[in-house]
């Protein structure tokens, strides 16, 4: 052990206990082995490990759970990794105004089962929802299938406590929908990707549980496109909290289209009639079980488990299209939100004709005006391909943020957009 490490130990140490520092992790982020597992709990106690880091240039993997570690680019160096899931308080929940504050470690699962009792719920469904930190899922802006309907957790935070890469604290937003004027530094630091901020206490706004979900399974002959289907879902007046091509992933043969709607039971019974009566000849539409439907949508938030590299897409809503004519070269199983134009996609191939296919696909969706993500990848693929690609016009702009925030690079080095 370095004398540096030696000395990083034992003032981490000393700030949260023995007990809550764990030497030589064997948790493997990036490619990269961190030389310690941090775990603070209290925000106080994240802000003095940032501290200490600082004065020993040492850097910082924020994280909740942990089971993002590997998204990004790859850190150019993970001294340690700050894990707040011993940070899972309830601060303050005021169901009357429709707000709630908590620790950045408390899940959303936790979250939702709490307000439900009060006929509330955070209407986020972020790929491993089950156990994702919400300080981690805010870290990301991290959404999945409800996205169309109810948005993304930047919509929904309000207020952040924050400690900064020197130990500093602040707090932007505050507890209140209906916050004073000014700048609105919530929206910096939610999907900044843990790179300026570590994010130690949220307040989210809630919205009233709907009465009623449903989803209506679509197959269709070869002599009808389930796309065309789709697009006159859209250009009708319904407004369904999720619309879904699926292929190789609820049938393992071929496609589905999957409509969720998430409304009172009188509108959720109204729109379901409206698909059944506007599908002619080729559809076959069946209503799923409450329990079909949570397997369909589960396996959509686990499709980055069905193989080792697994990329996002991103186009505009008017070249879903193409882009599921692009996808259909490939060996792959995905999930497309023809509301928004967003893919994912796991690649059934080995490392090498994987990384092809990325660089390809990559090409196409930026043809298309939209973007690639590498959301899962080998070490291996990572050094030679960016995750995000090129950020054009903005890199300079990012830089410039992030050296304001960060100077010494201490917080996630590397890890996001222009490596920053």
């Amino acid at each position: 052990m370095t004398e540096k490490s030696l000395h990083l130990l034992q003032s981490i140490e000393s700030a949260l206990g023995a007990g809550n520092v764990t030497h030589h992790s064997d948790v493997d982020t990036f490619g990269s082995i961190p030389v310690l597992l941090a775990l603070p709990g209290s925000a106080n106690e994240v802000a003095e490990c940032l501290r200490i880091c600082s004065s020993l240039k040492a850097s910082v993997v924020p994280a909740g759970s942990m089971s993002w570690l590997d998204g990004g680019n790859l850190v150019r160096r993970a001294d340690v990794i700050l894990s707040l899931k011993r940070m899972n308080r309830v601060i303050d929940y005021s169901p009357a105004d429709l707000t709630i504050t908590v620790e950045a470690g408390q899940t959303l699962a936790d979250l939702n089962k709490l307000t439900m009792g009060e006929r509330q719920w955070l209407p986020l469904d972020p790929p491993g929802g089950s156990v994702a930190s919400l300080g981690a899922v805010a870290a990301c802006n991290s959404s999945g299938p409800l996205r169309l309907r109810f948005g993304t957790p930047r919509d929904y935070v309000i207020g952040l406590k924050l400690a900064h890469a020197d130990g500093s604290e602040s707090k932007c937003g505050g507890r209140v929908v209906k916050n004073v004027a000014g700048y609105d530094m919530n929206k910096l630091y939610v999907g900044s990707y843990g790179t300026l901020a570590v994010l130690t206490e949220l307040t989210f706004k809630l919205r009233p549980l709907a009465e009623c979900a449903a989803t209506m399974a679509v197959t269709a002959s070869p002599e009808v496109s389930l796309l065309e289907f789709a697009q006159r879902v859209r250009a009708s007046e319904l407004e369904p909290a999720s619309i879904f091509l699926v292929r190789r992933l609820i049938d393992s043969s071929g496609d589905a289209l999957m409509i969720r709607f998430v409304d009172s039971q009188a509108a959720v019974d109204e729109q379901s009639t409206w698909l059944r009566r506007a599908a002619y000849d080729g559809f076959e539409l069946r209503l799923l079980t409450d329990r079909e439907s949570e397997s369909c949508w589960e396996a959509v938030d686990r499709i980055d488990r069905l193989a080792r590299c697994v990329v996002r897409i991103s186009v505009p809503v008017s070249m879903a299209g193409q882009l599921i004519k692009d996808i259909a070269t490939q060996n792959c199983s995905a999930a497309v939100d023809l509301g928004l134009g967003i893919a994912r996609i796991a690649l059934h191939q080995d490392e090498k004709d994987a990384a092809g296919s990325i660089l390809l696909l990559r090409k196409q969706a930026e043809e298309l005006g939209g973007t690639l993500f590498v959301e899962r990848a080998s070490s291996a693929i990572k050094q030679t391909i960016d995750a995000w690609g090129s950020a054009g016009a903005a890199s300079g702009l990012m830089s410039s943020v992030k050296a304001k925030f960060d100077p010494e690079s201490v917080l996630n080095p590397g890890r996001f957009v222009a490596g920053i």
